[in-house]
């Protein structure tokens, strides 16, 4: 089977917003009166599952949701000064077109802070879909991509930095890269397998020509 569908997570993926996300993070931690974090226990913490992260930041549970809205909310406003990883984004994403019929964005952050971003660095028409969904729901959005494009699972190639993309993509029976400069460490994704493990986003390029090349032959 080809790659006909290749979509991407957002922060820590293609967006670097490591850093604002971590002021964003203490200021709500001001606010609400919960935990705050130091950058020392950020590096612990990129080791983590998120579930074990929230027993850390030890957010109070009737808080999490209006913390989540409120901190897509302050990113959103700042939208304009997130930067993508790859300074050649948009040439990547014109070479990757090529490759495949479908590529889309899959994030737990808000559509307009994606779609900003996709306009700054002029790749919103390589984009066919932003799709937007909870923190541990991702399988259900995968399985919906699938149905809305009558592809296969083995058909699908998705790219993210945490280990909750891994496992999202390991129920659903889809192939998924691991990218080593997100919020994870290496070791974390490691440890949940994933299909691939790249160095730089054009990795993603060489991966889907290959798959691709050798179903042809």
């Amino acid at each position: 089977m080809t790659y006909k569908c290749v979509v991407f997570d957002f922060d820590g993926t293609l967006a670097d917003t490591e850093e604002k996300a971590f002021n964003i993070y203490n200021e709500l931690a001001t606010k609400y009166k919960y935990s705050t974090v130091t950058m020392e226990e950020l590096q612990h913490i990129k080791n983590l599952h998120i579930k074990e992260i929230k027993k850390i930041v030890d957010i109070p549970f009737y808080q999490f949701p209006r913390a989540i809205k409120d901190g897509q909310k302050m990113m959103r406003e700042e939208s304009t000064e997130i930067h993508a990883f790859s300074s050649d984004i948009h040439d990547f994403f014109t070479q990757l077109r090529k490759e495949t019929d479908h590529i889309g964005i899959l994030t737990s952050n808000i559509k307009k802070t994606v779609a900003q971003f996709l306009e700054t660095y002029e790749i919103s028409h390589e984009i066919e879909f932003i799709m937007c969904s909870a923190l541990m729901s991702k399988a259900k959005k995968i399985k919906k991509v699938l149905r809305k494009y009558d592809i296969k699972a083995s058909e699908m190639l998705y790219i993210g930095d945490e280990v909750r993309d891994i496992e999202a993509c390991h129920k659903v029976g889809v192939d998924v890269i691991a990218v080593k400069w997100g919020y994870n460490t290496s070791v974390a994704l490691e440890k949940c397998k994933p299909t691939f493990m790249i160095d730089s986003i054009w990795d993603v390029l060489e991966i889907v020509k290959t798959k691709n090349q050798s179903q042809m032959r």
